[in-house]
């Protein structure tokens, strides 16, 4: 083989070796691109909200004043619960368990005040924008599914405290009456003829759970220095299955003996109850909302008696 032949034919193995490595990669087969990811949601303050249930604490909370702030004239007090997913306004009125909202947050929970601000653009003549600034912070449990918190205006500062309540039903079922002792000293209570101590700064339940509507005699006392007993407060309730209440214990020392303590209720009736799974729309049919399938047999009760409507009598 002549060698000039041999050289040639090396030097086109050569060259069609790299033509063939650097052909374009548009003569391989195409693949799939992925989808480009959607940006996950924001809340009202910028953040990424968290998907449902990924949240540190999810809880019925429902936040009420003890008293509520007096406000100069002009001013407006506007709040608002920070979670995941931005901030939910409220309006809590003073010592009423209405107006619960569904928290999805951190365990410490930031109430915030809504007030304006300069336009951060510092333009000449821009108005201020408005936005949510922090107001008071308060812990909730991890086994709270419902909670109550109470917020305490400070007389003569901006200074605002709270306490929080655990209310879940199980714990606190309606038909329930609960006595929260403010005050320093040991009470004694007595009601349906059932007596039952409730500790300073504590919260105890009443033995008597109701199950039916029943007027009930209650009665406060505490032990003197020397051993005597005295009673500082007695009334009928009148109780029923449906409404559960909070009964509030606060001691004056400094008032007269007939004035020391004095009692605040708290009470919600199950009518006003809300839960996660309520406000999430996931509650279950109650059997009485579930259509019957079977007929039923006439009614046996007679007319104007019971639940059915007397008949209408001629003319």
């Amino acid at each position: 083989m002549n060698f000039r032949k041999l050289l040639a034919g090396l030097l086109l193995s050569a060259f069609t070796l790299g033509v063939s490595a650097a052909e374009p990669d548009a003569k391989k087969p195409a693949t799939e691109k992925p989808e480009p990811k959607k940006p996950a949601p924001r809340s009202e303050t910028g953040g990424k909200a968290k998907p449902r249930g990924q949240a540190e604490r999810t809880c019925a909370l429902t936040i009420t004043w003890w008293e509520e702030p007096a406000l100069a004239e002009g001013e407006s007090l506007e709040l608002g619960v920070q979670g995941d997913n931005g901030v939910t306004p409220i309006a809590p009125s003073s010592m009423s368990p209405s107006g619960t909202v569904l928290y999805e947050g951190p365990a410490a929970v930031a109430i915030v005040r809504k007030g304006t601000m300069p336009d951060p653009s510092g333009k000449p003549g821009a108005k201020p924008i408005e936005t949510w600034f922090p107001f008071v912070n308060f812990n909730l449990g991890p086994d709270d599914r419902e909670a109550l918190a109470i917020l305490f205006s400070v007389d003569g500062t901006r200074k605002v405290l709270t306490r929080t309540f655990n209310i879940n039903t199980e714990n606190f079922p309606f038909g329930g009456f609960h006595v929260y002792n403010f005050s320093k000293t040991k009470l004694l209570c007595s009601m349906g003829g059932k007596v039952f101590y409730a500790e300073p700064g504590k919260r105890t339940p009443s033995p008597v759970v109701m199950t039916q509507r029943e007027v009930v005699n209650f009665f406060l006392g505490i032990t003197d220095a020397d051993g005597a007993q005295k009673l500082i407060f007695r009334a009928p309730l009148i109780l029923n299955e449906k409404i559960r209440r909070l009964y509030f214990v606060v001691e004056n020392p400094d008032a007269e003996p007939e004035s020391r303590f004095t009692t605040r209720t708290m009470l919600q009736h199950v009518a006003g109850h809300r839960t996660i799974e309520s406000m999430r729309g996931q509650d279950a049919p109650k059997p009485a909302e579930v259509e019957e399938t079977v007929a039923k047999p006439p009614s046996k009760k007679t007319e104007g008696t019971g639940d059915v409507p007397p008949k209408p009598k001629a003319q």
